[in-house]
């Protein structure tokens, strides 16, 4: 990244420096070659306005006042849709950033409840009508309230910032990934079971392993996820849901830090070790 900025940098000084080459030559050619003069300004608009910034538009405005009325005109209407254009563009870039903000959580970089609620109606919809398969894997932190009660809510939201990251990193480019309220997290999964319970344990083991820091010791918890895959565990986007949700909650009776997909038979309740966070 600062490689490409110093070379972007580098480019837009080598045109403004180009600039000031072309307005010394138009000033010349205004007594030596006076039919010279419109193309070399124009071009010294042109390179000026490419190296952009407030130095590109004096420099293009200079350059300008320096070549005959007629031509000046001429140029200060370019250099004026070349602004335009600029503006337009850091506007565009900077609604686009908004639109994004919108749709993320601040917190942990996914995307909020609104967001993915409209992307799984969509692709249960989407495989409802043209076939295929599509997964929800639903997680919640381990006893993070005992977290937030013994921690404070400072550590408890850096925790669920490295979590959110733990994930974005583990999840594939296809993958939609949302807080979905609280300590509870989402990723929607186009594909089978399978992948996405593999998904999850991988977030699973990735999370045992993440600790913030509290005064002067790394402390955490632990997370457990539910699977579901549409349509196999469910005809409506309700029950696809709530396949997953059961699920859920059937790795918390089993004893937390596991991963459960509908429609495995569910074993006895098991020991697991407490989590970090709780002793």
């Amino acid at each position: 990244m600062l490689r490409h900025e110093i070379a972007t940098r580098r480019s837009r000084l080598l045109s403004i420096a180009a600039a000031l080459v072309c307005f010394g030559l138009s000033f010349a050619a205004q007594v030596a070659w006076p039919a010279a003069t419109p193309a070399l300004t124009a071009a010294g608009c042109g390179l000026a306005a490419a190296g952009g910034g407030f130095a590109g538009l004096v420099v293009a405005v200079f350059g300008a006042g320096l070549a005959p009325l007629e031509t000046e005109l001429r140029v200060a209407l370019g250099i004026g849709a070349v602004a335009v254009f600029d503006r337009s563009s850091r506007v565009g870039e900077a609604a686009e950033e908004i639109a994004q903000r919108a749709v993320l959580d601040r917190l942990t970089g996914l995307y909020n409840y609104e967001f993915f609620a409209e992307t799984l109606e969509n692709e249960v919809g989407r495989v409802s009508r043209y076939g295929g398969r599509c997964s929800l894997v639903l997680f919640d932190l381990d006893r993070f309230k005992e977290f937030n009660d013994r921690y404070g809510h400072a550590a408890g939201n850096d925790l669920l910032e490295r979590v959110g990251a733990e994930i974005l990193r583990l999840k594939r480019h296809s993958d939609v990934a949302a807080r979905f309220g609280g300590e509870e997290l989402a990723v929607l999964v186009p594909g089978p079971a399978r992948d996405a319970a593999a998904l999850a344990e991988r977030v699973r083991e990735a999370v045992a392993q993440v600790g913030v820091e509290h005064r002067g010791f790394p402390v955490g918890t632990t997370i457990s996820a539910g699977v579901a895959e549409f349509p196999a565990h469910g005809r409506s986007q309700e029950s696809f849901f709530a396949a997953a949700d059961t699920a859920l909650y059937e790795a918390k009776r089993r004893g937390r830090d596991l991963v459960v997909t509908a429609g495995v038979p569910a074993g006895p309740a098991l020991p697991r070790p407490a989590a970090r966070a709780v002793g």
